[in-house]
């Protein structure tokens, strides 16, 4: 088998960064709220802020840039800027797609569990559709990889 990248689209990422844009929009706005608020010095209160739109905004530019290089021997995993990782097959117990629901959203990702039993989300699948197209190619792609190299 040749070496297949999984990794979002332009499109994919467009809509990634247009949840990032939402979530400066609120941070924005709560800043201003205490800034405007509050007698006292709201120094504290917009570092927190800011704290948590860094944080924030660093997953969400790791989720939309990161990929994953399927090859024959196993999964080389690049989480953007926070560096990459080989895993071979063999140590692939279980792939599987997993729904999350929050307040107001739901998402589904892709995640494969080690013989360590330490799992591991892959980079560059996730989707908020119930059933996005692109997202299942991406699953059904992985698992060919790891059922023709293990067997």
């Amino acid at each position: 088998m040749n070496e297949a990248w999984i990794s979002l689209d332009a499109a994919e990422r467009r809509k990634n960064w247009r949840a990032g844009s939402y979530l400066t929009a609120v941070c924005a706005g709560v800043a201003l709220a205490v800034t405007l608020s509050t007698d006292s010095s709201p120094f504290w209160w917009v570092f927190s802020i800011l704290c948590a739109w860094i944080i924030s905004m660093a997953y969400v530019i790791n989720r939309g840039y990161g990929r994953s290089l399927l090859t024959r021997d196993g999964i080389v995993v690049f989480n953007g800027f926070l560096g990459k990782r080989s895993i071979p097959w063999g140590d692939v117990t279980n792939i599987e797609k997993r729904h999350h629901t929050a307040r107001s959203s739901s998402w589904w990702d892709l995640r494969l569990t080690r013989m360590s039993g330490r799992p591991l989300t892959i980079p560059g699948a996730f989707t908020s559709s119930r059933y996005d197209p692109k997202f299942e190619a991406k699953y059904v792609l992985l698992c060919q990889y790891w059922r023709q190299s293990t067997g």
